[in-house]
């Protein structure tokens, strides 16, 4: 959806063919998620993609994701190399397709591994807190020219630092990783592009 759009619980409850109270439900859950904002006559707009929000969520999650990475070093066994192999392998077969909805879906199975092998839940539940937008902000990204490219060099790189168990590189790769796709993301931003790199449906 487009920032700016306005959106009726009476139309988007017969858009789907449900009464009004789940889409009142949704709608409070997106406010709270920041996704969407409250005005009043029963309707919500969506919110606009801000420089400033980018810089915020990507700030911390760069952080969060890093110390992810390095923490995951220690743990990460020969399996779980063959495992991010194996994402690696998907990942290039999605690229090789032009697939963005299955890059981005192994995108996350990937980062959610070494988030796993992390083994520290409260950095999981932390790192989930801003995971939705993320996910927004991984769709306009991904449809960006040539960063389907750039990400999946990213990734090896990524993977080499756990193929060698090196900690130190793990964390550095994971913050480039994500801190690359925040500049991207700004400079869509910047130039006005959002309403064509992410349109409405």
């Amino acid at each position: 959806l487009k920032g700016g759009q306005r959106l009726r619980v009476e139309e988007v409850a017969a858009k789907y063919g449900v009464s009004s109270t789940p889409v009142r439900d949704a709608f409070r859950y997106l406010a709270n998620l920041g996704f969407v904002e409250n005005i009043p006559r029963r309707m919500v707009v969506v919110k606009e993609i801000t420089l400033r929000a980018i810089e915020d969520i990507y700030a911390i999650q760069s952080v969060l994701e890093g110390l992810a990475a390095r923490l995951a070093v220690s743990h990460c066994g020969d399996e779980d190399v063959r495992t991010f192999d194996d994402l690696l392998r998907r990942m290039a077969d999605a690229l090789a397709r032009h697939d963005i909805p299955e890059y981005s879906k192994v995108d996350i199975l990937f980062h959610d591994l070494f988030l796993r092998l992390a083994h520290n839940d409260r950095l999981a539940v932390m790192v989930s807190n801003s995971q939705d937008h993320i996910a927004r902000f991984r769709f306009i990204m991904l449809r960006a020219e040539k960063r389907l490219e750039a990400s999946m060099a990213e990734h090896r790189r990524i993977v080499e630092a756990f193929r060698h168990r090196d900690a130190e590189a793990a964390e550095r790769e994971v913050k480039i990783h994500i801190l690359t796709s925040a500049e991207l993301l700004k400079r869509i931003v910047k130039q006005g592009e959002q309403s064509d790199i992410f349109p409405g449906s």
